[in-house]
């Protein structure tokens, strides 16, 4: 009897025993679960707000700005920071606010529906607050970084965007033209940055290069998403375009301008002649792309304008910067710009055999007198 009574003792003890360690691990289970939880959710807020702020419009922004302020040859880190980092916190204001206002027809298109806030990701109040500071961080830092004319016009891009052109997406076609001036300001703003005059040909030329290039890439979108802008009622210039010839002409008139530019440049003193020779290659590659949507306004042609142009505004740019006839940029010797502007001179037809001739300067890599002075003092 009293070896049966210790038997079931040690049974219940047992028992006691294995109950015990079941509920410790499933509490140390549940802390675990709910830690990884948590760290996943946190990961998933900063991945929607890095996609409210729209990268890849950061990452336009980004190499326009930085384009306009190389052109002034200035070498200032702090003014290059502020300009470029403030111009993404501007472009992150901006894209935010333009999606919080446009939460219920986001939900309707297909290609925005799963933006942080038409899926849930993310509140309007977290979204609101996003736009506000990240607005009040960019301008301050235009501001502070650079000087006042800068941090005004990254105030009125902002407002721009959210006040005029966001809501005039849904009540007239020319919306398109009021974006193209809200992408063709951070340029402008990059060039005012590096303490370029904002009442100059320069900013001028800078501004409409990247103004008409928006024609041939907002058509190109504008059409391959036509159906879902109609059903989320906005006014795009493809709406109602049955054969796509408005959306098609809209576009060629915008290559057809930039094809201008180099003739402009070069009259105002911007840049060489041989920009008008080295620019006619990408030119012709965008007329082409947008003959072909012309001729067939496929989805698939919509898509080769898109990417054409992107591979054309890297390319011109490139150019105007090389061909550019600034004596800050021309001052700094040993830049890779100007190492290749003096291999190109060795190549060069006008510096190699009719250089002794009295014609104007007429290559991209011509000698100044500050290359003039600078090439003797090297060979001294």
């Amino acid at each position: 009897l009293k070896r049966l009574r210790a038997k079931c003792v040690l049974r219940r003890c047992h028992k006691e025993i294995k109950q015990r360690s079941l509920r410790h691990l499933a509490k140390s289970s549940s802390i675990s679960s709910g830690t990884s939880l948590k760290e996943e959710t946190e990961s998933n807020k900063i991945k929607a707000y890095i996609e409210l702020a729209k990268p890849e419009l950061s990452a336009l922004v980004i190499m326009t700005g930085t384009w306009g302020f190389l052109l002034t040859g200035s070498s200032s880190i702090v003014a290059c920071t502020s300009t470029v980092g403030g111009l993404v916190l501007a472009a992150a204001s901006a894209a935010s606010w333009n999606q919080a206002a446009e939460v219920p027809y986001d939900k309707i298109m297909v290609r925005t529906r799963t933006r942080p806030l038409p899926s849930g990701r993310l509140t309007l109040t977290e979204a609101t607050t996003f736009s506000g500071v990240t607005g009040a961080a960019g301008v301050l830092a235009l501001l502070t970084g650079t000087n006042t004319v800068t941090g005004t016009l990254g105030f009125l891009n902002i407002i721009l965007y959210g006040m005029i052109y966001t809501p005039m997406k849904r009540k007239s076609i020319y919306n398109t033209h009021v974006g193209a001036v809200v992408g063709a300001l951070p340029v402008v703003i990059g060039w005012t940055g590096g303490g370029g005059a904002l009442l100059d040909a320069t900013p001028a030329v800078l501004f409409s290069v990247m103004f008409a290039w928006q024609f041939p890439h907002f058509m190109g979108i504008a059409w391959k998403y036509r159906k879902d802008y109609k059903a989320a009622g906005y006014r795009m210039i493809s709406r109602d375009d049955v054969n796509g010839d408005r959306t098609s002409t809209w576009a060629m008139t915008g290559a057809l301008a930039l094809c201008t530019v180099p003739f402009v440049s070069t009259a105002v003193g911007m840049t060489s002649s041989m920009f008008l020779v080295s620019s006619s290659i990408p030119n012709a590659g965008l007329v082409y792309t947008c003959y072909k949507f012309r001729k067939n306004t496929s989805s698939r042609n919509a898509n080769k304008l898109i990417l054409i142009g992107f591979i054309y505004l890297t390319g011109f740019l490139g150019l105007m910067f090389f061909h550019s006839t600034s004596e800050a940029l021309r001052i700094h010797y040993t830049s890779l710009r100007n190492i290749l502007r003096r291999v190109g001179k060795s190549f060069c037809v006008h510096e190699t055999q009719i250089k002794k001739n009295p014609i104007p300067e007429m290559c991209p890599t011509s000698t100044s007198k500050v290359e003039k002075i600078l090439d003797r003092e090297s060979t001294t």
